[in-house]
């Protein structure tokens, strides 16, 4: 009787400790904004984003304008780029990624370590182009509880400026992102 008590016990209290654990997790900010914020926010600190908003709102018969609004009103799924290399993907109200060039090539690991914790994973791409050149492009991955943080790393000695692409979604998002990737030819992680 005791230990069908003690089994009900933990059936209960479980799934709230699991709620109380993902309650605490803070966001952390990336470049002014954090995954899970409202569109509303994310256009306050978009000037840019925002008046691709307005110039739909003036001319909602644009067709590229159709997502953009749906997005924005009715928290349907939408993307939105800046001239500043940055791309947001929201979906249903929020900020689900974000994909950004980062110029800080030093200090970028460093500061993902800093805010994220150690890397879950570090893996080396050989890489070939069409004249034969050779080079590593390499991939760092942050796992925590709320998103998923991958930096790639391009180091394509035809590239004038070798740059890292950072990529902070939801784990929502990257679940999603993965679960489509086998009916996506090409895709390359």
């Amino acid at each position: 009787m005791r230990q069908r008590r003690l089994a009900s016990l933990v059936v209960i209290v479980l799934p709230w400790a699991l709620y109380a654990q993902s309650a605490n997790v803070r966001p952390v900010e990336i470049k002014g904004h954090f995954i899970g914020e409202s569109i509303a926010e994310l256009l306050s600190k978009e000037p840019e984003a925002q008046q691709k908003v307005n110039v739909c709102e003036q001319h909602p018969g644009n067709r590229t304008c159709d997502r953009l609004l749906a997005a924005v009103k009715s928290g349907q799924r939408a993307e939105v780029s800046t001239s500043s290399w940055m791309n947001f993907v929201l979906d249903r109200g929020k900020l689900v990624k974000l994909t950004t060039l980062v110029n800080e090539v030093s200090d970028a690991k460093a500061d993902l370590t800093k805010k994220f914790g150690p890397r879950s994973s570090e893996t080396a791409f050989p890489m070939q182009n069409a004249m034969g050149a050779s080079w590593e492009d390499h991939l760092s991955v942050w796992e925590t509880p709320a998103v998923h943080v991958t930096l790639r790393e391009d180091n394509n000695p035809a590239s004038q400026n070798h740059h890292f692409v950072l990529v902070v979604e939801s784990r929502a998002e990257h679940a999603r992102e993965h679960a489509d990737a086998p009916n996506k030819p090409g895709r390359r992680m």
